[in-house]
């Protein structure tokens, strides 16, 4: 691993653990008891912050093996408590962690596209898919509109192509630039 890809580890195993907290804390308000998104949403961001900090700690250097520091444990806790005194009811809520949620599905495509490792990629993968059926859920319960779906370069249209870039490119892929 190299720095870049160290850092960009860190990221998302900071944006995980602080999604995990924002979700135990709204767990525990009163309109919350025992809601099955929230608690599901807890142990999908915890499996990818073990992901991300097992990653992390195969490293062969010292100093890219630190864990999350005791300020930033105390800082997540701090903001997740804030955020859920907010939170009076539970479609706000919902709507609050589905935007953290968002942010966190970020970081996991950013992380998966520019990992060389396979395994740890296919991780991340079932992650993501994981994540994405979630935020489909909360969308649901919210009436909020889902992310808008990417659509491929070849579509049903009239001559079969989506738009006037798409006209030179002849694959079925999207461009991506290393």
């Amino acid at each position: 691993m190299i720095d870049p890809e160290v850092a960009r580890l860190r990221r998302l195993r900071d944006e995980a653990l602080r999604i995990r907290e924002i979700a135990r804390a709204l767990e525990a308000a009163p309109w919350a008891k025992n809601d099955q998104l929230l608690a599901r949403g807890a142990c999908a961001s915890w499996r990818i912050a073990r992901l991300a900090s097992g990653k992390l700690m195969a490293h062969p250097y010292l100093r890219y093996q630190k864990s999350a520091g005791v300020g930033t444990l105390v800082g997540n806790r701090l903001l997740a408590t804030y955020l859920a005194l907010l939170c009076k009811e539970r479609v706000q809520g919902l709507k609050l962690y589905e935007s953290r949620l968002h942010g966190l599905a970020r970081q996991l495509d950013d992380a998966r596209a520019l990992t060389w490792s396979t395994e740890f990629s296919d991780s991340l993968g079932r992650s993501q898919a994981e994540i994405k059926s979630l935020l489909q859920l909360i969308a649901t319960e919210t009436q909020s509109a889902p992310a808008p779906a990417r659509l491929p370069v070849r579509a049903a249209g009239a001559n079969g192509l989506v738009g006037e870039l798409a006209q030179g490119i002849e694959g079925d892929w999207p461009y991506l630039a290393l």
